[in-house]
C-alpha cells in the first residue's frame, strides 16, 4: 500500500518538493516490504535463504534510499535557490544553466527508479529474486510495477525542469556554487559506487550481512518461542 500510493501521489505532484516527499513514502514501502516477507519466510518455515536475501534488499534499499533521496532533495533545493521556485510548471529547459545540478539529478533519478550499475537497481533486484525464489510472484510483479511509475516520476522531473524552453525570467539562472556543488557531486558518486556492495563480497560482508543476520536470527528466536 506504502509502495503503490506514494507512487501514484507522487506523479500527481507539480511542487518538486511535495514529490520527493511522496516518493519516499513509496521507497519505504520497498525496505517494509524486504524485512517484513523475509520475516513471513521464517515464520512459515520455508528456505532460510531466501528469508536473509529479502531481508538484505530491504536493508541494501534502505540504504540506497538514504543516499539518492539525499541528493535529489539537495538538487531540488539548489534548483530552488536559482530559480525561486518549487512549481515545475514554472520551470524548464534549466540543463545549460545548471548543469551540475542536471547530471546529479539524472544519476540519482536513475538510482532510485532501478536502473543499472546504479545502487538502487541492485537492491530492488535482490527483492525481486527473493519474491519470486519464494513463491511470492505477486510481490515481485508489485516490485517492478511501482518501478516503472518511479520512472515515470522523475522523467517528468527531467522533462519539466531541465529539458523544454527555458522562461524568460530564468535567463539569469545560474549554477550553485560551493558545499552544495560538492555535496551533490559526492552523493552521485556514491550512487554508483554503491553497487560494489552487491558486486564485492568483502564490503557486503563487513557492512550488510551481519545487520542482516542479526534480523533473521531474532525472527527465527520469535518464531520458535511462538510455535512453543
Amino acid at each position: 500500500m506504502s509502495m503503490v500510493a506514494g507512487a501514484f501521489l507522487a506523479i500527481g505532484q507539480w511542487d518538486f518538493k511535495r514529490l520527493l516527499a511522496y516518493s519516499s513514502i513509496s521507497q519505504i514501502g520497498y525496505v517494509v516490504l524486504g524485512i517484513g516477507l523475509g520475516g513471513l519466510i521464517i515464520a512459515k518455515g520455508s528456505n532460510l535463504a531466501w528469508a536473509s536475501l529479502a531481508i538484505l534488499g530491504g536493508l541494501f534499499h534502505l540504504l540506497n534510499h538514504a543516499v539518492y533521496k539525499s541528493l535529489l532533495f539537495l538538487t531540488s533545493g539548489s534548483v530552488q535557490m536559482a530559480t525561486g521556485t518549487r512549481q515545475l510548471k514554472l520551470m524548464g529547459g534549466l540543463a545549460e544553466k545548471m548543469p551540475v545540478t542536471r547530471a546529479t539529478c539524472t544519476v540519482a533519478s536513475a538510482s532510485i527508479a532501478g536502473i543499472p550499475p546504479f545502487s538502487g537497481f541492485w537492491s530492488k533486484l535482490i527483492l525481486v529474486v527473493a519474491a519470486v525464489q519464494a513463491g511470492f510472484y505477486w510481490v515481485a510483479a508489485i516490485i517492478v510495477f511501482v518501478s516503472l511509475c518511479t520512472l515515470i516520476m522523475y522523467l517528468k522531473v527531467q522533462r519539466y525542469v531541465f529539458l523544454g524552453d527555458l522562461p524568460e525570467s530564468l535567463e539569469a539562472t545560474k549554477e550553485n556554487r560551493g558545499s552544495m556543488l560538492v555535496a551533490m557531486v559526492f552523493l552521485a558518486c556514491l550512487c554508483v559506487l554503491m553497487g560494489l556492495l552487491v558486486i564485492l563480497p568483502s564490503l557486503r560482508s563487513h557492512i550488510l550481512d551481519p545487520a542482516v543476520k542479526v534480523l533473521t536470527d531474532g525472527v527465527s528466536y520469535s518464531a520458535n518461542i511462538i510455535a512453543n
